[in-house]
């Protein structure tokens, strides 16, 4: 046990050995907390993921991990991004799921949104998204890879838009009054 005891000319010394001792261990421990966090991430924002063509470059893939992160750190809500050549399969609407179902070959395209998110931008966004947006970018000459960057795009510039106008409602409210004070 000796090789293990703090060996010090004072108290203060030892004081000063233990507690670098302490804040060299604390930092070991926050290290490993942040490099699995970060591990976390991106293993959780992979699996939003589920590109069956694999037809998305390094750089798009990039571009909607970042977009599913905003997504759940900023509003709560999970996203679920499918391109496939098959049939679309929607996973069961929970309320807190957004999900993009692609089908490239097909030209068919299907945007759930989260009832609250589908109340804050319109109930005709998502249908504008599926019958519109896509199948323009399906068409011969156009590049739905594109497309679907743009979409996520608007996505998050609408919502950080409705979150910028309730921000400023907030803080532009007049503070409440007094109340029915006697001013005597």
């Amino acid at each position: 046990m000796a090789r293990f005891a703090v060996r010090a000319k004072g108290p203060l010394e030892a004081l000063l050995r233990l507690i670098g001792l302490a804040l060299v261990m604390g930092l070991a421990v926050y290290g490993f907390w942040k490099n699995s966090e970060r591990t976390l991430e991106r293993i959780t924002a992979g699996a939003a993921l589920a590109d069956e063509t694999a037809s998305l470059s390094e750089d798009q893939r990039a571009h909607v991990r970042a977009f599913t992160t905003a997504m759940r750190q900023r509003y709560g809500v999970e996203t679920r991004l499918q391109v496939t050549d098959g049939p679309l399969a929607p996973p069961e609407q929970d309320g807190k799921t957004l999900y993009i179902g692609l089908a490239p070959a097909r030209g068919e395209a299907l945007v759930r949104l989260p009832p609250l998110m589908a109340g804050a931008l319109g109930q005709d966004f998502s249908r504008q998204l599926s019958e519109e947006h896509f199948p323009f970018h399906f068409a011969p000459g156009r590049d739905w890879r594109k497309g679907l960057l743009l979409a996520l795009d608007l996505l998050e510039s609408r919502l950080s838009a409705l979150h910028a106008t309730d921000n400023a409602d907030t803080t532009n409210a007049t503070p409440p009054s007094g109340g029915d004070k006697d001013m005597k």
